[in-house]
């Protein structure tokens, strides 16, 4: 289940959000649920009380608290929640990016921008809940997708680089590794760089065209026939992220 908050002063908005997507929960066949505020401080609210939600839909300009100030109350809770503005000015553009708003879309929302902006929240949403299950000498791990920064098979094992964790070592594998991570290569978020390597796109901090330097500030070779390849799939992301 993933919980979606509306917040907008306007409550033919709030309607007209909750229509859109619980026609897209339907045509996808996704589990949502959706909470509206009419006022900003019902959410702050909600949030001091540490019931936060995975995806916001925030008008900036509400008249007891700026969509802003309520981004920033969000990211101190959840710095991995989808934060999407809705507004009628394109004043607090900037602003909106300081609270790492994925989307700023302007009012009147165009349906095919709002779709977009929904697919892109909920898919993100989706990835933060997904795990890859590896086999080490201690048991079975479970590893939230969202965790992991890159993965390299050394000598027919996995070395997983986990966020702010120890690293995860699988066991021999039996199969080759394209074939054990195929689960996670159909994933957006993650490419295959070189045979050895699989990164996580949200954490490369500098790309080039032979080489990927990654947040922990490993350094990882894209490998000659994946260069064209490669490039694509990271302009992609970018372009979805930003």
């Amino acid at each position: 289940m993933i919980r979606i908050a509306l917040c907008d002063d306007d409550q033919k908005i709030l309607n007209y959000l909750e229509e859109r997507i619980t026609w897209y929960a339907e045509e996808k066949a996704v589990s949502l649920y959706i909470k509206k505020f009419c006022f900003a401080k019902e959410l702050e609210m909600q949030l001091e009380k540490n019931q936060d939600y995975q995806i916001y839909f925030l008008d900036i300009l509400m008249p007891d608290i700026n969509g802003i100030e309520i981004g920033k109350v969000i990211r101190k809770q959840n710095e991995k929640a989808v934060i999407i503005y809705l507004t009628s000015s394109v004043d607090y553009a900037l602003e909106a990016f300081g609270v790492f708003a994925q989307r700023y879309l302007l009012k009147p929302v165009k349906q095919e921008e709002f779709h977009e902006a929904i697919e892109f929240a909920v898919e993100q949403a989706l990835q933060k809940q997904r795990v890859l299950h590896v086999n080490t000498k201690e048991g079975i791990h479970r590893i939230l997708y969202d965790e992991i920064e890159y993965v390299e098979n050394v000598s027919r094992t996995l070395y997983i680089s986990v966020v702010k964790k120890e690293p995860i070592i699988s066991r021999f594998l039996r199969k080759s590794f394209e074939s054990d991570m195929i689960e996670l290569l159909e994933s957006e978020n993650f490419v295959q760089v070189h045979k050895s390597f699989i990164i996580n796109l949200n954490y490369v901090k500098l790309y080039s065209q032979s080489q990927i330097i990654m947040s922990s500030e490993k350094v990882i070779p894209i490998s000659r026939n994946k260069q064209i390849e490669v490039k694509r799939l990271y302009l992609q992301y970018m372009s979805k992220e930003y």
